[in-house]
């Protein structure tokens, strides 16, 4: 089976959507589909690995053991210019939808969100290409942007209501990642299969992973006691309740917080930490994949933040990861939400609402304190992930979704 890929974020990108991509690419490969990824070239700002083959020739088309990578210009230089966004927008959905017509035809198409243009760039493609897309739905667009105020024109949310409209009738399929987005989609109305398949962690890469102290060396942090998130640092995280249990507990001197990634919150966090002298708290940039791997496997308690208007169907992509290496997981988001209704059935962690920091503190402490109970919600964490989250079962729900697609179009080659 021949299958196209569109994906905003591919390696030598740092990010979930790359990860996670990149490994449904190699699974489908390892099953003996042919793919083709059409994506976008990395910004000047984008966290990249760069020992990545990408950088040894910035080609627009690597070809590498039966994958075929694509690569669009970003055309990062119209978000300088006011309102450049919306051509950006449009522009982008062109060059996709070109790349796609004017490349091998695929047996069915797979498409993730956001953006959501990606969905219209996948519904053009399969039209011109009498072919069927699957579209996959990390991120809720547009209701993510207009519930956080990103999108707030009359105008510009009907035309993204009709974009949504557009991409959910004409999918052969849709996925979703928890149940909160399934219900949504289909109360939104489709004509098309909606099923729910988790994002993975590669549990053979974690049980296969030799402990490296050199982590803890580097770092400079010996055997204390780790604490660490490592993600995306926006507002949409609320990332200020680390800081301040971090200031709350620093008479415990073997705990430390470490923080690892990029995004606007980032300075403010610094800028918070300086003005209090709060001194167990290192931030560090965003880590590549092995680097990222070292970071969970050290770390005696794991975290995930959210804040309070983050949609409830939000399950963040390092979860399952967190959970595969055994970790015990506090969660700071709306504990109505279809994360922590995951943390809860496992039995892996605390659940607290964004901005309590008391609840927070409290939960780091007893994790602290309890050697018996870290090692009990760690391997709650791995069985459940295990059984759940696995990347051969889950890339093999993908296939099935994809084979069902394919059967159900008019091939003709």
């Amino acid at each position: 089976m021949n299958i196209m890929i569109l994906v905003g974020h591919y390696p030598p990108i740092i990010d979930s959507c790359a990860r996670l991509y990149s490994e449904l690419s190699e699974s489908l490969r390892l099953m003996g589909h042919s793919v083709t990824v059409i994506t976008e070239h990395p910004t000047d700002n984008s966290p990249v690995d760069k020992s990545h083959e990408y950088f040894h020739c910035r080609s627009s088309r690597i070809d590498s053991d039966g994958e075929v990578v694509l690569r669009v210009s970003p055309l990062s230089f119209l978000s300088i210019i006011p309102g450049g966004n919306i051509f950006r927008f449009i522009l982008s959905c062109l060059l996709f939808s070109i790349r796609g017509i004017f490349t091998k035809r695929p047996y069915v198409i797979l498409v993730y969100s956001p953006p959501l243009y990606m969905g219209i760039s996948g519904y053009i493609i399969s039209k011109v290409r009498r072919t069927r897309y699957v579209f996959n739905l990390q991120d809720i667009h547009p209701k993510v942007l207009i519930d956080s105020g990103v999108v707030r024109n009359p105008f510009l949310k009907s035309v993204l209501y009709k974009m949504e409209e557009v991409c959910y009738k004409n999918a052969h399929s849709l996925i979703a990642y928890s149940e909160g987005n399934r219900d949504y989609i289909v109360n939104r109305g489709t004509n098309g299969h909606v099923f729910i398949i988790p994002n993975w962690a590669d549990m053979n890469a974690v049980v296969s992973y030799d402990k490296a102290d050199s982590f803890r060396n580097e770092e400079k942090i010996g055997n204390k006691f780790i604490v660490s998130y490592a993600g995306t640092m926006q507002q949409a995280q609320g990332l200020e309740i680390i800081v301040e249990a971090a200031q709350d507990i620093e008479v415990y001197n073997d705990i430390i917080f470490l923080l690892a990634g990029e995004g606007t919150s980032k300075p403010i966090l610094e800028g918070i930490i300086k003005e209090k002298l709060i001194n167990n708290v290192l931030i560090r940039p965003v880590m590549p994949e092995e680097r990222y791997k070292q970071l969970l496997y050290e770390s005696d308690v794991c975290l995930i933040t959210l804040s309070l208007d983050t949609p409830l169907q939000t399950v963040p992509g390092k979860l399952p990861y967190i959970m595969g290496y055994g970790k015990p997981v506090i969660l700071a988001a709306n504990t109505k939400g279809d994360a922590a209704k995951v943390i809860n059935k496992a039995e892996c962690g605390y659940c607290v609402d964004p901005g309590d920091s008391k609840a927070f503190t409290k939960a780091v402490l007893n994790l602290y304190k309890d050697e018996g109970l870290r090692k009990t919600m760690g391997e709650k964490a791995r069985v459940f992930a295990e059984q759940n989250f696995s990347r051969p079962v889950c890339t093999k729900q993908y296939e099935e979704v994809l084979f069902s697609a394919m059967r159900d179009a008019d091939l003709h080659f």
